[in-house]
């Protein structure tokens, strides 16, 4: 399958998708660091506050190329919020222009080019994304040849959003999204869909950050963690739930364990899903999740 499709999309609609997926995936109580129950060194307002500079970004992603689209929208919620995820604008912004030109998305990672790589390294800097930005300067190095998308097949091994890019959104496309229609089909609240999303993909794909903290044995034992959680029911059962919680304070208080690289493809899957099936595909859901509280 292809990602996404040559059916026109008005941009307004990429644009309010890409914001809608931010918001709600931001406030999803998701086990770790990154839980809206846990500001750490970011208020959660700020990280939600930063979805609107990028939905401006995003709306104008066929006029600009991928590098000044994701710098576009790091400044901006920097300049509004005093923060910026430019991991986040990074994974939504390959899927925006594709949509906004009606092209697939493997074309437009195809095409990033040279020029793309001093905004897109900027940015990261910007966000401090310094280790995936220092990568990126390396290659700038290398001459007119290399391409960001060179630059991100070699880092695909230490970096989550540069295996998106080798890949073509491969743990969004065939992972994230399917766990997320699934979850929505079941689950009663996109905050329950989200998390579950979260814990699936989690449990399948060891999370590259906590790996380059703690070591791969450590990332692998956390995914299993995971899987162990969904097994016992996920959000659609009460041990699930006790599980869930459970699993949140281990993380939260050894944060070197905390996957701060999962919830970038449930944004884009949350993305890709509200283009696909509109808005209310998430939004007719927003009501009180019965037990997601419980022990935060």
């Amino acid at each position: 399958m292809e990602l996404p499709g040559t059916q026109f999309v008005p941009e307004n609609l990429v644009a309010a998708s890409a914001a809608t997926a931010l918001t709600l995936v931001y406030s999803a109580p998701t086990p770790g660091t990154g839980s809206r129950y846990l500001d750490g060194r970011v208020a959660h307002e700020s990280k939600v506050l930063s979805a609107v500079p990028v939905r401006d970004a995003i709306a104008e992603a066929d006029r600009r190329s991928v590098g000044e689209t994701v710098l576009e929208a790091t400044v901006s919620s920097l300049s509004l919020a005093g923060f910026a995820d430019p991991r986040a604008s990074g994974y939504l912004v390959p899927l925006a222009r594709a949509t906004l030109l009606g092209e697939p998305s493997s074309r437009v990672l195809a095409n990033l080019g040279h020029g793309d790589i001093p905004p897109f390294a900027r940015a990261l800097e910007a966000g401090g994304e310094g280790a995936l930005s220092g990568a990126l300067s390396y290659a700038l190095g290398a001459g007119r040849d290399a391409t960001l998308r060179d630059a991100m097949r070699f880092s695909a091994g230490r970096h989550a959003l540069a295996r998106e890019y080798a890949r073509d959104f491969e743990v969004t496309r065939e992972l994230a999204r399917p766990a997320l229609l699934s979850a929505l089909s079941r689950a009663d609240s996109v905050r329950g869909a989200v998390v579950q999303t979260y814990l699936e993909v989690l449990s399948e794909v060891p999370d590259l950050d906590v790996a380059g903290r703690a070591g791969r044995h450590e990332a692998e034992e956390v995914s299993r963690m995971a899987y162990g959680v969904l097994k016992a029911g996920g959000v659609h059962s009460r041990r699930g739930l006790e599980g869930t919680a459970n699993l949140g304070g281990l993380l939260r208080a050894e944060p070197r364990l905390s996957p701060t690289t999962t919830e970038y493809p449930v944004i884009a899957a949350a993305f890709l899903v509200a283009l696909e099936y509109g808005l209310d595909a998430l939004s007719h859901r927003l009501r009180p999740a019965r037990g997601m509280d419980r022990g935060r």
